[in-house]
């Protein structure tokens, strides 16, 4: 192989070597967004449901009140 051939193929490999590790260093850092948001789903999802409880509490002492007039 010529000298130049070898340099490119050098070349070739450690481009493709660099492009696959970006792609990997991307995909990571996707995935760890993905979990973050996962996890704040998750906590509103919590939220939501100890408001709906908070809110039947509400609703049935409205009833109370209503009842007692």
């Amino acid at each position: 192989m010529k000298a130049w051939q070898e340099g490119f193929a050098n070349f070739a490999a450690t481009l493709t070597a660099g492009m696959l590790l970006a792609s990997g260093a991307t995909l990571f850092a996707v995935s760890s967004q993905q979990m973050k948001v996962s996890a704040q789903i998750e906590s509103i999802t919590e939220k939501l449901g100890d408001l709906t409880e908070s809110m039947k509490g509400l609703e049935g002492r409205v009833r109370n009140l209503e009842i007692k007039r």
